[in-house]
Order: structure tokens, then sequence, then C-alpha cells
């Protein structure tokens, strides 16, 4: 019997925004949605602007408007989606985002949030990505890439958010014809920690390689909430809030059995990578 999804995921407070008693303004979200072509992966984190007064309300919406969203199509298409859905799902959360705002009566700005989203199945694999943060999955045994780089702005510290009126013509969107086997999303704070700016692979493979085995070791399907607490430790250590004072959110996912090394899988020939039509 093939293994099912199982994930962790954490978001914690960094060491600013502790200090400034604004609590965490990331938002991490994960579900395994059944169909009748068999379960989807559905994962997605959110981090709000440190500009913004109701970020972190802005990451939650937006993230839970997402996967929701998503589960509803996939449920409905039997287990399939295409690019054109991911680009209604963006603006499914935009929607939600605004619409929190209306009902507050603040502008929708206040709500402002970046947007990363992976949904796996099987046979296929989806991400769409407004803004900083990023995804990785495996490019063969051991060996680790970025689904996309992470949106940057005109300036330092610049990036795009959900709420932006351009948002969906600046979305990156990729639909591979594979399943990914694992699969990791992380917030713009662990960006220093996680992807080098040094020669050779962008992304810190050791990283990885060292955080994944703990997940697929795991025997709960879906969340492993023990190992959640553990990351959500690790996530909050000094070791690591001496290299960011950010928020940090990171969701780890794998189907594969213990003894097994992350695969290539199929060569991603056929790989769809642009922006969402408008």
């Amino acid at each position: 019997m093939k293994p099912g999804w199982r994930y962790a995921k954490a978001a914690v407070t960094g060491t600013r925004h502790a200090a400034d008693r604004r609590g965490c303004e990331d938002f991490a979200a994960a579900r395994i949605i059944g169909t009748a072509r068999g379960n989807v992966l559905a994962a997605c984190v959110c981090d709000g602007a440190g500009s913004s007064p109701q970020a972190a309300t802005g990451a939650r919406v937006a993230a839970e408007a997402f996967l929701t969203v998503a589960g509803d199509r996939l449920r409905d298409t039997g287990g399939l989606v295409d690019e054109t859905d991911l680009a209604e799902f963006l603006s499914f959360a935009a929607l939600a985002v605004t619409l929190k705002a209306f009902t507050e009566k603040n502008p929708a700005r206040d709500y402002a949030t970046t947007l990363v989203g992976a949904l796996v199945s099987e046979s296929w694999s989806a991400f769409v990505q407004v803004g900083d943060g990023a995804m990785v999955v495996p490019s063969a045994p051991g060996r680790w890439e970025l689904v996309f780089e992470p949106q940057r702005g005109t300036y330092a510290n610049e990036t795009y958010f959900l709420t932006d009126d351009d948002a969906r013509l600046r979305a990156h969107v990729a639909v591979r014809p594979y399943g990914v086997a694992e699969v990791a999303l992380f917030s713009d704070g662990l960006e220093r920690l996680l992807i080098r700016e040094a020669a050779g692979s962008p992304v810190a493979e050791a990283f990885f390689n060292e955080m994944l085995p703990a997940v697929r070791g795991s025997g709960a399907p879906g969340e492993d909430l023990v190992l959640a607490q553990a990351l959500s430790a690790y996530l909050s250590s000094k070791a690591i809030n001496a290299r960011t004072d950010d928020d940090k959110s990171l969701i780890l996912a794998s189907r594969l059995l213990p003894a097994q090394p992350s695969p290539e899988g199929v060569a991603a020939t056929d790989e769809h990578s642009h922006a969402a039509p408008g």
C-alpha cells in the first residue's frame, strides 16, 4: 500500500515582531483533499505585509480561502485543475480579503499579504505564487530546486501582494504533468537561511535532506501534530533567531516511505511556468 501524504507545519513570531508586541503575521495551512482520482495535498503559506495593520488577518483569510476554493474545485472536477483554475483561486482569495476589509470598514491594503500555494496529486502538481517566500521540490535524489524565484519589487525589502490591483497579472503559476513526492513551502523570514545567493544550487539542500526524513517516518496520516510542535520549537530556537528576526512559517510534506530518497520523478519537459492569464 502506498503511503499517503504526511506533513508538519508551523508559523512562529519573529523576535522583531515580539519586541513590537505585534504577534505572528504569517499563516501556514494545509489539508488533504479527497477526490475521485485520489487524495490531493493542498498547502499554502501567506505572509502579511509588515506595514499593514491587519496583516495577520489578511494572511489567515487568504490562506483559508485559497484552500477552500481549491478543495471545492478539485471535488467538482474529480481531482484535476489547470492554470485557469489557479488564477481563479488567487482571485477568490483576494476577494475574500477584500470582503473582510469591507465588513470591518478598513481599506483592503490594511490586509495586504503574499501567497504561495501548492496542490499535488499522484499524477500532477500545481503551484502558484504572488510575492516573496518560496516553494522547494525534489529535482534528483538528495537535490532540491525552487519552483519560482521569490518576487521582488523595485527596492530592497519590497515585494508584491495579493491585494495589489495587478496581482493576478504578476502571479506565477506552474502545472507539471507528474506528482512530486515531496514539497516544502516557506515565508520570506526563512529565505536568508534556505535560499543561497552564491554560485551552485540556490537551495540549502542540507536543510531539506535533514528535515524531510522525520516527515517520511511519520505514522500519522495528514498532519503530524507532534512533528508540528517540534518544528515550531525549532523555528523559535536561538540558533534560528540569531539569523532572522522576522516571522517564520514552514510546511514540510512527503508521501515517501522512510527508506526512500527523494526522487526526481518525471522530467519536467512539459512544465508550464509563466504569468497567470489576465
